[in-house]
């Protein structure tokens, strides 16, 4: 990570050791600092940090070695069971990643920008059905996502891009729908869709017209 970043190891709270630092700033207003690369000699496994997740790097997953993963954390028991080249490799990436720091963002357009390039296509598709489903619809930044709004009211319905997942919020009330939706609910309002699987298109064409109409 020193020889990645040019940069000495500097310590993020107790026990995560980084190198160099992007500046974050959402349209929420929330600002963070963050080691671009990162860390933890923890006791049952080696933690490295990979803030942008793993969709970028799947190819390389498959090559890697015996490891685990959650969402953004890496997990090597043996550096003797992992490719070196490969993690090297990775966290090239991630740094490269990190470099593109997000500017903040205030419009629909802003928000476009910002999508990684292993989401975009997946973003596109499920953007025009909604489009298609809620032709009249006003498209606005709301809520630090993409909202959609048919009055004079409020969005009735709201799309995010994740490095990993597409998400549409919030969960129809329809309980039949919402049955049909079941494998795709996580937490209390949140539709989630796995960018390594195909969208379900008529499906989520549903979800949007029952939005839209309560």
């Amino acid at each position: 990570m020193s020889r990645i970043s040019a940069e000495k190891p500097v310590m993020w709270g107790p026990s995560i050791i980084g190198f160099s630092t992007v500046h974050e700033v959402y349209g929420s207003g929330r600002q963070i600092d963050r080691p671009k690369l990162a860390f933890s000699p923890r006791k049952n496994a080696l933690t490295i940090y990979f803030n942008e997740g793993f969709a970028a790097h799947a190819d390389d997953l498959k090559k890697l070695g015996r490891y685990r993963h959650t969402v953004s954390c890496l997990y090597i028991q043996k550096i003797a069971d992992i490719d070196l080249d490969v993690l090297t490799s990775m966290l090239k990436k991630s740094y490269q990643l990190a470099k593109k720091a997000k500017k903040q963002i205030k419009t629909v357009d802003d928000y476009l920008a910002q999508i990684p390039d292993q989401a975009l296509a997946g973003f596109s598709q499920l953007r025009t059905i909604v489009l298609k489903t809620l032709p009249t619809a006003e498209e606005l930044f709301s809520y630090g996502i993409i909202g959609y709004r048919h009055d004079k009211k409020r969005p009735h319905v709201f799309i995010s891009v994740w490095s990993d997942h597409l998400a549409i919020y919030p969960v129809p009330k329809d309980a039949a729908l919402k049955k049909r939706l079941k494998t795709y609910i996580k937490g209390k309002g949140t539709l989630r869709f796995e960018l390594s699987q195909p969208l379900p298109t008529k499906l989520i064409s549903q979800t949007v017209a029952s939005l839209a109409a309560e």
